[in-house]
């Protein structure tokens, strides 16, 4: 797929005059979006494309907590022991 996104990324930008960076952010915010519907929970994702191999990564980002704590929203937060 990271092909595509390159020619994609290319395609959109040409036809629709847009600087290609736009086109990637674009790209990078509808997989992020779509990796949050796909889990359940409110969780932080983040994604980026790498501008010449299109190979792309997708980070979730955890809050880490003591031990101690009481875990309030499971789907964000991580004890230190579980990180």
């Amino acid at each position: 797929m990271n092909k595509e996104i390159l020619l994609v990324a290319e395609a959109v930008s040409n036809e629709k005059q847009v600087p290609r960076e736009k086109i990637f952010e674009a790209l990078e915010f509808a997989i992020a979006s779509a990796t949050k519907k796909k889990n359940e929970g409110e969780i932080e994702v983040r994604v980026s494309i790498d501008r010449t191999s299109g190979d792309f990564d997708t980070f979730r980002r955890w809050l880490v907590i003591p031990d101690d704590q009481e875990q309030e929203n499971p789907f964000a937060e991580i004890t230190i022991s579980a990180a």
